[in-house]
């Protein structure tokens, strides 16, 4: 596993986000690591996650070959993450680990937001991040032909790709004109390649 590799820069989370210029860096670092690692690795799947994060790092994910997974990270990828990163980066921001404790700090020109506010600013988030990574599930589905790891299944423990949506209700995709077993095709009713386990309960569908 690949740890010390981001998708996104700091500066881009600020650059996309409410959050001030001042913020120090280094306190959206781990927000960017732990968005990527839980929600984008569910995404994508340990074997399209752990590729991608190997082009970056190696300098590959520029190469003209790789220009799908350049595009997946730049329209994709990078969206949902942001949406993510400043999603996890408001509970670092409502509270501080200090010497003694749990803090919420104030300053003479500001005061705290309360639980309310704070819960609200939760759910909207949220759900931008759950928009974005719908959008990009759905592209990974109808695009699997494209990206190999995402469709490759081990058994070392990897994850496979959550194919529902982010959202907790349901989404409703086409679900006929599959053909091939276990396979992928290209659906002649939609004329998009939908992978036989999306959208249906059973053979019978």
């Amino acid at each position: 596993m690949i740890y010390n590799v981001l998708l996104i820069s700091e500066q881009k989370l600020k650059d996309n986000t409410s959050i001030n210029e001042n913020v120090d860096s280094s306190e959206l670092r781990f927000c960017i690591q732990q968005a990527q690692q839980i929600f984008i690795q569910e995404s994508l799947g340990t074997n399209l996650y752990e590729y991608i994060l190997k082009l970056v790092k190696d300098g590959d994910i520029d190469l003209p070959a790789k220009v799908k997974y350049k595009e997946l990270l730049n329209n994709f990828i990078a969206p949902t993450l942001i949406s993510y990163a400043y999603y996890l980066a408001l509970d670092n921001f409502f509270v501080k680990f200090v010497n003694v404790g749990l803090q919420s700090y104030r300053s003479e020109q500001s005061s705290n937001i309360g639980i309310k506010e704070f819960t609200y600013l939760k759910n909207n988030s949220k759900a931008q991040a759950e928009f974005n990574d719908n959008l990009l599930r759905r592209h990974l589905v109808f695009n699997n032909a494209d990206y190999p790891q995402y469709t490759l299944t081990t058994n070392n423990g990897q994850l496979i790709p959550e194919f529902g949506g982010a959202f907790k209700s349901s989404v409703t995709l086409p679900s006929r004109g599959r053909y091939g077993i276990g396979g992928y095709g290209l659906n002649p009713i939609y004329d998009c390649p939908i992978p036989s386990w999306y959208g249906g309960r059973g053979s019978g569908e």
